[in-house]
């Protein structure tokens, strides 16, 4: 009887082992790379040596998994991922990219009627990363911007230029989303609608790294709800907003009664001369508004924005603010305004903080800045702007650096 057992287990042994290297396999096959190219075939196979020639071809083999290369040059076409229902999963995205070290641009844009710019994915869609990729819309007079939205998901943009679109670089509705290492800059002003670098609203979204900059409406608008468990982090925002009727400078978070924003985290973000065209809105540099709750402002650094440096509150519905660490310094109205309720304010520096040189747009600090090691040390921010850790004294520097 012992010996049928052990039988018995060596058998069920060796059809779990066989099982399991079938499934490894099917994995391995369902995980594809193919590649487009302006000087290849739709009628070849796709391969590196045998590239499709459109978007159209390339796009209808993509499976979870899969990897789609675009090779160098100015493409003209939208990238349409509804025609064929595309769709990633959890554990298998699918990713569009230019091909490594190569320039791609795709300068395609409908009209602002049409809405959908040059990658076409809205719905209930997601698990997607594009990266390496120029997104140009300097193509029409009516050259509307990428739209994420209408159950859109799970989107992760890195590496990105999006520029010359009439509309907000990025327009973003949609939960999951993350924005990292992006140029976004100059937008065009369209008609007297407020023309921003990113607009948000959405759920569990990460803007990272990015330098958005010279768009006529402001940087970033977190508008207006519900947004929750957003962090914008390590960003350079600098040189937004031309327009009269705009209020946003670099960073703005405006909830609304019935869709509040609730813990967002803004650190280590560079926002500075915001708001100082001689036709810009009067806009502060970070704006926490009104219908907000539990924000953390922490190791910021905002110079020589219109209005405020860092400006808390709208009315008494801005809740439970923490303002730490940061250098709000040289700014037109002041440096700091507080008509929130519950805010936290410590740790912060609004004099002289010595940088290393601000008209060159270094806000590194020298060794005599009093902002060097007068911190309070944070848990939730382990490094600074360039992902130096902190501390490196016995305290954090304040501000978006870490150098004492």
């Amino acid at each position: 009887m012992k010996h049928s057992n052990n039988f018995q287990r060596h058998v069920l042994f060796s059809i779990c082992a066989y099982l399991l290297l079938v499934f490894l396999g099917a994995v391995n096959v369902q995980a594809a790379t193919y590649y487009v190219s302006l000087s290849g075939s739709d009628s070849n196979s796709g391969t590196s040596s045998s590239p499709f020639k459109t978007f159209a071809k390339a796009v209808k083999p993509l499976k979870p998994g899969d990897t789609l290369y675009i090779r160098a040059g100015t493409w003209t076409q939208q990238l349409d991922l509804m025609r064929d229902n595309k769709s990633g999963t959890s554990s298998a995205y699918i990713k569009i990219a230019g091909y490594p070290g190569e320039k791609v641009t795709i300068r395609y844009a409908d009209s602002i009627t049409s809405g959908y710019g040059p990658i076409k994915a809205r719905g209930n869609r997601g698990y997607f990363i594009f990266e390496n990729l120029v997104l140009d819309g300097s193509v029409s007079t009516n050259n509307t911007h990428w739209q994420i939205r209408d159950g859109n998901h799970h989107f992760i943009l890195r590496n990105l230029e999006i520029k010359n679109f009439k509309g907000n670089g990025l327009f973003i509705k949609a939960n999951n989303v993350q924005v990292i290492n992006c140029s976004i800059h100059h937008q065009i002003q369209y008609s007297t609608s407020r023309v921003y670098g990113i607009y948000f609203n959405g759920a569990n979204g990460v803007i990272q790294g990015n330098k958005i900059y010279s768009n006529p409406g402001g940087g970033l608008t977190l508008y207006p709800g519900p947004i929750s468990n957003l962090v914008v982090r390590g960003n350079a925002i600098y040189d937004n907003n031309s327009m009269a009727n705009s209020n946003v400078g670099g960073i703005l978070l405006w909830g609304s009664s019935s869709s509040i924003i609730s813990n967002t985290q803004i650190y280590n973000n560079l926002v500075y001369r915001n708001a100082t065209a001689s036709t810009s809105g009067n806009a502060s540099g970070i704006m926490i508004g009104p219908y907000t709750s539990g924000t953390k402002v922490w190791n910021n650094t905002s110079y020589k924005n219109k209005r405020y440096g860092v400006q808390i509150g709208h009315d008494t519905t801005t809740k439970n603010t923490v303002v730490q660490n940061n250098i709000s310094y040289a700014n037109g109205t002041g440096n700091y305004i507080n008509v929130g309720s519950g805010t936290t304010y410590t740790n912060n520096l609004t004099t002289d903080p010595k940088f290393v040189s601000a008209s060159s747009n270094n806000f590194q600090l020298q060794s005599s800045s009093p902002a060097a090691n007068t911190g309070v040390t944070l848990s939730s921010v382990p490094n600074d702007y360039r992902n130096v850790a902190r501390p490196k004294g016995a305290k954090h520097d304040i501000g978006g650096y870490e150098n004492y």
